[in-house]
């Protein structure tokens, strides 16, 4: 890997960091911001701070992704493993996972230290630092890809758009996936039912492809690409109370409201005839890579 170091913007060291030791190439980012600092202004909506409350319950029972993104990496985008990626709102590493198991070390940015905290403790030596991806805190022309795992449509606008194109350097690559719960599966019908049948913020449906619209009309990124993979993610069943609760709007409702969708879960896991014979269930998912070049 190219010993190029990662640097910060100079208006943005102090509070935002400090560089230290080098790893693999990479300038490790410590100090990042603490929630409460003059960085606050990392303004994140209700919902999105919600995750933060439920990290562990998002870490058991998220699903990972399947090998054949890190192949269209390489075929399409020509990653490499000296590649130099960003991975932005990296939560508690899901995605993370999958590129260290390929040998790519990304810089990884979150705005939610809890989150965060669960990440680093999966992978200690991964430069990372608390941010927003309107705010990027890296220099110009930096980075081959930023990748934005199951979180694009948290911060689908300009303001953003215009701060990933900055970073990236000429023929970089803006990667976006989503692992979209394959509604067609009965029981995955039946557990959106119960999911969606509390309030919520269109913003947290993906699924809606609302968040395509800021591609529209814009100079910063060619047209979406588009690559979609079959994926089965296996667990107890017991871990769909898990997943359920660690979605943003459940997280956000109040304690009893909770406790009325563990109910809930349970009695799907142990009533419904595609699962309540099953210890160990296939949630069945649809990987969705989209990808658009910068125009520098």
């Amino acid at each position: 890997m190219s010993q190029e170091c990662f640097t910060l913007k100079t208006e943005d060291t102090g509070v935002l960091a400090q560089l230290g030791e080098r790893y693999n190439g990479i300038v490790e980012v410590r100090g990042s911001i603490p929630l409460g600092s003059t960085k606050e202004s990392v303004s994140v909506n209700s919902l999105a701070k919600s995750f933060d409350t439920c990290s562990e319950s998002y870490e058991i029972s998220r699903p990972g992704y399947p090998n054949a993104v890190v192949e269209l990496f390489k075929k399409n985008l020509g990653f490499r493993t000296s590649s130099k990626l960003l991975e932005l709102a990296a939560g508690t590493g899901k995605f993370t996972d999958l590129l260290a198991q390929h040998d790519f070390a990304p810089m990884v940015t979150e705005w939610l230290p809890n989150m965060l905290k669960v990440l680093k403790s999966k992978h200690p030596k991964l430069s990372s630092v608390i941010s927003r991806a309107e705010d990027i805190p890296f220099k110009d022309n930096i980075f081959d890809g930023v990748l934005v795992a199951q979180a694009f449509h948290w911060f689908a606008n300009l303001s953003a758009l215009a701060d990933i194109a900055r970073v990236l350097k000429q023929n970089g690559y803006l990667v976006i996936i989503f692992q979209e719960r394959n509604d067609a599966v009965n029981w995955v019908h039946e557990y959106h039912k119960i999911l969606f049948s509390y309030p919520h913020d269109e913003i947290v449906r993906f699924d809606l492809d609302k968040w395509k619209k800021v591609f529209n009309n814009q100079d910063h990124f060619s047209a979406l690409q588009h690559q979609q993979f079959n994926y089965s993610h296996h667990f107890f069943k017991e871990t769909l109370t898990h997943q359920a609760l660690g979605m943003s709007f459940i997280a956000a409702l109040p304690d009893h409201k909770k406790q009325e969708v563990a109910q809930q879960m349970k009695n799907l896991c142990t009533t419904h005839e595609q699962l309540k014979n099953h210890e160990v269930i296939e949630f069945p998912y649809i990987t969705h890579v989209y990808w658009a070049k910068v125009l520098k």
